[in-house]
């Protein structure tokens, strides 16, 4: 690196959740990361202390070539406490995590439930820790003018705890204004707003008005979300969640005429986990031993069992990662447990149909990585109703049909039975639409529409 272009701007990206090499939050960072590059600017990631230990490859990761590293979060899964549907608080805190807001009753059972956690996992312990290394980042950082802070993934509770820091840095007088930005996930609410969500709101805002002195931005990854926060008052911009573009796709299944159903990631209970079993007993005759569908998933090494009917259990074993097994007569795909990222693309570049089960409640709100990864790659999809999943399918519907939604499991067979009817169609509408989604879910457009300057061409003129 040039001594000219090491004065270009800088993006210290933080996210706690990033602690493996696989899974959407190293891959969301990577994006924004590559997205920071491209705009001209030098990207630092603050991860979760275990990531080095977990994945000794690391280095070896190409969409990390441009992206310094720096390990250091001890707590992680802030979420936890938030008063969103992910979290568990009932009540609102101070920027101490101390409960401070509804009736005195529920502030003392909160208190209760507070300490009944684990020494580490306590929201007051929690909070000290996050803010703690976010302060020990920046000092490090040592932000210029042109600098940008972004939190990975952000929500009200962790809000608290960057409210919490930036008092603390301020205390110190080791910094002058900070342009900080936080990016929102998971949802407020489902499907009305709560004595819950509306504490979230005051808690946010909250955290916001302690923090005057700078310039902080809200970012939500889906318009139904910044319309759920700005439903609870508080303000922010809605902005694309990047997904990684793939040049083309090449097909594989265990026959000529199979067509590969593919369940992307491990199995968790908001992802379906629960309806797996069920779905496979109904299809396995008729549309998996017909030859007609393969049915692909990971299994976790431990008790996937009870996700797999026992009719299909045989020689179907999940202990040794990274291996794939196809039970051809059973049309059944096994990844045995976590994939590399390449591992993982390799393998969505084989997907004729993406299905999601994921729970609507969930992600009513919420932005669903795996169903961009499938939209940029022109697979069509089966996606529940009522959550972001199912507008996305319906907004690219003017083009012409991308997939499939349903209000209830039980019609997912009768819409794999007269899929393959219309699936030539769908496919080639799929194929047009993944231009829009590789323009518009960049990790650039991400970071412009969140009103982060394009320094690319300041760069190179100082780089020359």
């Amino acid at each position: 690196m040039s001594a000219s272009f090491s004065k270009s701007p800088r993006i210290l990206f933080l996210d706690d959740n990033v602690r493996d090499i696989g899974g959407h939050y190293l891959e969301l960072a990577s994006l924004l990361a590559d997205g920071a590059y491209r705009l001209g600017y030098l990207p630092q990631l603050v991860a979760h202390q275990t990531l080095p230990k977990l994945n000794p490859d690391l280095s070896r990761d190409s969409r990390l070539d441009h992206l310094c590293i720096d390990a250091r979060f001890a707590v992680r899964r802030m979420e936890n406490w938030s008063l969103g549907v992910d979290g568990s608080s009932h009540v609102g805190r101070d920027i101490q995590g101390t409960p401070n807001d509804g009736a005195l009753p529920e502030r003392l059972w909160q208190t209760v439930c507070d300490g009944a956690s684990r020494p580490a996992r306590r929201p007051k312990a929690m909070l000290q820790s996050w803010a703690s290394v976010f302060a020990e980042s920046v000092l490090q950082f040592s932000p210029r003018p042109l600098d940008k802070i972004v939190v990975n993934t952000g929500g009200d509770f962790q809000l608290l705890a960057l409210a919490h820091a930036v008092g603390e840095l301020d205390r110190r007088g080791e910094t002058g204004p900070m342009t900080i930005h936080v990016v929102f996930h998971f949802a407020v609410y489902e499907t009305v707003v709560t004595a819950r969500a509306r504490a979230f709101g005051r808690q946010v805002n909250a955290a916001m008005a302690a923090m005057q002195g700078h310039r902080v931005h809200l970012h939500a990854t889906t318009e139904s979300l910044q319309q759920q926060l700005a439903a609870v008052g508080v303000d922010a911009t809605a902005i694309p969640y990047p997904t990684r573009y793939r040049s083309g796709r090449q097909r594989e299944s265990s026959s000529s005429n199979a067509t590969k159903i593919l369940l992307a990631g491990m199995p968790r209970a908001e992802k379906g986990r629960g309806q797996i079993y069920g779905l496979l007993e109904s299809i396995e005759r008729p549309l998996l031993r017909s030859g007609r569908f393969v049915w692909s998933m990971q299994l976790p090494p431990k008790r996937w069992q009870r996700m797999i009917p026992p009719s299909m259990q045989s020689g179907c074993d999940a202990k040794s990662p990274d291996q794939t097994e196809r039970l051809a007569d059973a049309g059944l795909e096994v990844l045995r447990g976590n994939l590399t990222s390449q591992a993982y693309h390799d393998w969505l570049d084989t997907a004729g149909i993406g299905l999601f089960l994921y729970d609507p409640g969930r992600y009513v709100a919420r932005c669903s990585g795996v169903l961009l990864e499938m939209m940029i790659r022109g697979v069509p999809v089966i996606v529940p109703d009522g959550c972001w999943l199912a507008d996305q399918v319906r907004q690219a519907e003017h083009n012409g049909p991308i997939g499939w939604i349903y209000r209830s499991v039980d019609q997912i067979p009768e819409i794999l039975n007269t899929a393959e009817a219309t699936l030539a169609e769908i496919n080639a509408n799929c194929r047009r639409h993944a231009a829009h989604i590789a323009a518009y879910h960049s990790g650039k457009n991400s970071l412009l529409k969140m009103g982060i300057d394009d320094h690319a061409a300041a760069s190179v003129r100082q780089a020359s």
